[in-house]
C-alpha cells in the first residue's frame, strides 16, 4: 500500500534532477560520480537501475542506500511519506516472524501427510518424482479437508490471524477453509531457506485451476521469487548457468537429470527483477520455456524485457524445445544428451531477436515499401529501448547488416525463381550480351543505363524491381537522381519534364541497342533487367561488402567475421565477369 501511494520518482527527486524519457525518468546516479545521467526510474514497476554502477532496487532498496539506513528504519521513512500509519515494531516483527513459522509448521504437516498417503506417493513416483527428490525439494501432500491442518495449527499456538496470513488459510462465512486440499505442495524457500510460500499442483486432472499459488505478503512477492533458486544458486559456476524453465516439474525433472541450476518463475511472467536477481550470480543465463507458441511468445517478452538492462557481460540466451513438449515432458522422452545440446546451441539474444524480426518480415501480407519500412522501424524501436550506449551501437549494427542480406537474398531469390515460361530467351534478353570488349568503367555505365532505358520503356516493371533499384549506386550523379524519382514515383519522368531531358537522352544514347521491348511481355522485361542487375551491376555491391567485411577482419578477427569474409568472396567468384 504504502509503495502504491508513492511514487519512486517524487522520493528520488529530492537526490536527483531527473528527466522524463519516455516511459521513464533519467538523471545523474545518486550513488558514483558521472556526467552523463545512466540512473532510470520507472514508476509503473517501482524500480530503479544504473546503467554505469549497476545499482537498482525498489523504494525501499533506495531509501537504504541513499540515507545508510536498516529495512525497517527505511519502511517507516516511507511510511511517513505516504502517510500509512504503521503498527508498532515490536508487532511487526512478531507478525513477520509468526508467518514463517506457520508455513514452517504446515510444510511439516504436508511432508507427513504425504508419507501416510498411498495415493499422493505413487501420484508423485508416476510423475517420475523419486523418494530422492521428494526429499531435496521438501514436496508434500495437503488433504482433501484442512480441519486437521488447521487443528495442528492452532495446537502449536498460533492465533486465527497468523493463520490467515500465512496464505493457506482462507476467511469464509465464519470459518477457515484451506486453500490447497488434494494437492501435491510445491515448498517455495527463499535464499537462506525459510518457507516463505507453497505451490500446490492438483492430482486429478479434472480439478481447475491445476496449479494454485499462495498469494502474494510481506515475504512473498512473484516478481522477485524464483522457484529452485536455494538449491540452483549453490550450483551455479561458468559453464553451468541458470536455466530458467517455466513450471514446478520443469525444475524437479531438470535437477533429477543433472541440471542442477533450474529455476522457474511461480506462474507470472519473467520479470525485470528476476533477471537482476540471477545476474548477480551468473552472466548469460538460458530461458527453456515451453516449446508451444505460449511459451515461444514468452520468451520473446523476456528478450524484450532484458533489452534496456544489458550491461557489458550481461546478458540472456534461449533454447527452444522442439514441438509441443516442455523441459519435464522432453527430457522424459528423449536421452539427457539432447537436452545438453539444446542448452549448449541456445540461441544468443541478439540471433533469437532477429529470428523473430526475421519471422515476422515473411509474415507480411504484401512486402510494399511501406510495409518493409514500418517493420523496419519496430525493429528500431525495440534496439533504441537498449540504455548502454555501445551495445545499442553493436545491435543497430549487426541487425541493419542482417536487414540487408535479407533483402539482398529475397531480390536474388526472386531473380532466380523466374519460371522457364516466363524466362526471355536467349537471342532476345539475355544479359550477356553486355560483355563487350570495353574497359572497366565503359562496361559499368554501359550496365546501368541498360537498367535506367528497360525501366524508360516499360514504367509498369519499376514496382516489381523496386528493391533491387534501391540498392544500386550508380556511378553517375544524374542517373541517380533518375533512379530516385522512380523509386519514388513509381513511373519515369514526362517528356516535358526538361530537369531529366538530358539524363533521358545519355541513357537511350547508351543503350537503345541493348534493349528490344516493344514485343517483350512484362514478366519477359522484369526477367531480363534482373538478369542485367544479377550479372553486373549486384557485383558491385558483393565487392562493398567484401571491402568491409574484409576492414573488420583485420580490426578484430574472430571465427563468425572469417566465416562472413569466406563466404563473400565466395560470392564475389561466383559473380566474376
Amino acid at each position: 500500500l504504502m509503495k502504491e501511494k508513492t511514487a519512486l520518482s517524487s522520493i528520488v527527486r529530492q537526490d536527483v534532477a531527473l528527466r522524463k524519457k519516455g516511459n521513464e525518468f533519467v538523471g545523474n546516479c545518486p550513488f558514483h560520480s558521472e556526467k552523463t545521467g545512466s540512473f532510470f526510474v520507472n514508476d509503473d514497476k517501482g524500480t530503479f537501475y544504473c546503467f554505469g554502477c549497476g545499482a537498482s532496487g525498489d523504494v525501499i532498496e533506495y531509501l537504504m542506500r541513499k540515507r545508510g539506513i536498516q529495512f525497517m528504519q527505511a519502511v517507516e521513512v516511507l511510511a511517513e511519506i505516504s502517510g500509512v500509519k504503521l503498527p508498532d515494531l515490536d508487532e511487526r516483527m512478531t507478525d513477520f516472524g509468526n508467518q514463517r513459522q506457520v508455513l514452517q509448521k504446515a510444510l511439516e504437516f504436508f511432508r507427513r501427510s504425504l508419507a501416510d498417503n498411498a495415493e499422493a506417493k505413487a501420484y508423485c513416483h508416476e510423475r517420475g518424482i523419486t523418494d530422492e527428490l521428494l526429499e531435496k525439494f521438501s514436496i508434500g501432500y495437503a488433504a482433501k479437508f484442512g480441519d486437521a491442518l488447521l487443528s495442528f495449527l492452532k495446537k502449536s499456538h498460533f492465533t486465527v490471524d497468523d493463520i490467515v496470513n500465512s496464505g493457506i488459510f482462507i476467511r469464509a462465512d465464519g470459518r477457515l477453509i484451506c486453500r490447497f486440499r488434494d494437492r501435491i505442495m510445491f515448498p517455495v524457500f527463499d535464499k537462506k531457506g525459510w518457507a516463505i510460500a507453497f505451490g500446490g499442483r492438483a492430482i486429478h486432472r479434472d480439478v481447475n485451476p491445476k496449479y494454485l499459488n499462495s498469494p502474494e505478503s510481506a515475504i512473498f512477492q512473484k516478481r522477485e521469487v524464483l522457484y529452485g533458486y536455494n538449491l540452483a544458486v549453490k550450483n551455479v559456476a561458468k559453464d553451468k548457468p541458470f536455466v530458467i524453465v517455466e513450471g514446478y516439474m520443469d525444475v524437479v525433472m531438470m535437477h533429477k537429470f543433472g541440471f542442477e541450476t533450474a529455476v522457474a518463475s511461480m506462474g507470472t511472467a519473467f520479470s525485470s527483477q528476476h533477471l537482476l536477481k540471477i545476474w548477480k550470480y551468473c552472466d548469460e543465463p538460458v530461458m527453456c520455456l515451453d516449446g508451444d507458441k505460449a511459451g515461444h511468445n514468452a520468451m520473446i517478452k523476456a528478450a524484450f524485457l532484458a533489452m534496456p538492462y544489458l550491461q557489458p557481460g550481461k546478458s540472456l540466451k534461449f533454447c527452444a524445445i522442439p514441438g509441443d513438449d516442455d523441459p519435464d515432458s522432453f527430457l522424459k522422452s528423449h536421452p539427457k544428451s539432447d537436452m545438453d545440446k539444446l542448452l549448449t546451441e541456445a540461441d544468443t539474444l541478439v540471433d533469437f531477436i532477429w529470428k523473430h524480426f526475421s519471422d515476422e518480415y515473411t509474415s507480411l501480407s504484401t512486402k510494399t515499401p511501406e510495409n518493409i519500412a514500418n517493420w523496419k522501424k519496430q525493429i528500431y524501436d525495440h534496439l533504441n529501448e537498449i540504455q548502454h550506449t555501445d551495445i545499442k551501437a553493436l545491435y543497430k549494427r549487426d541487425i541493419k547488416d542482417r536487414i540487408y542480406e535479407t533483402l539482398r537474398a529475397i531480390s536474388q531469390r526472386k531473380s532466380r525463381g523466374v519460371t522457364d515460361a516466363q524466362r526471355p530467351t536467349k537471342s532476345s534478353y539475355d544479359a550477356t550480351g553486355l560483355s563487350l570488349q570495353v574497359n572497366k568503367s565503359e562496361k559499368t555505365l554501359l550496365r546501368e543505363a541498360v537498367l535506367l532505358c528497360i525501366l524508360t520503356m516499360r514504367p509498369s516493371v519499376i514496382s516489381a524491381v523496386v528493391e533491387e533499384l534501391v540498392s544500386v549506386e550508380f556511378s553517375q550523379e544524374n542517373f541517380g537522381k533518375l533512379r530516385d524519382y522512380m523509386i519514388t514515383e513509381l513511373d519515369c519522368p514526362t517528356p516535358d519534364d526538361t530537369s531529366f531531358t538530358g539524363t533521358l537522352q545519355a541513357v537511350h544514347r547508351t543503350a537503345d541497342g541493348y534493349c528490344r521491348c516493344s514485343n517483350a511481355t512484362d514478366e519477359e522485361i522484369e526477367a531480363f533487367w534482373r538478369s542485367v542487375f544479377e550479372f553486373g551491376v549486384s557485383r558491385k555491391l558483393a565487392v562493398n561488402d567484401f571491402k568491409v567485411a574484409k576492414s573488420e577482419c583485420a580490426n578484430s578477427l574472430d571465427e563468425a567475421k572469417w566465416d562472413r569474409l569466406k563466404a563473400l568472396k565466395l560470392e564475389l567468384l561466383n559473380k566474376k565477369d
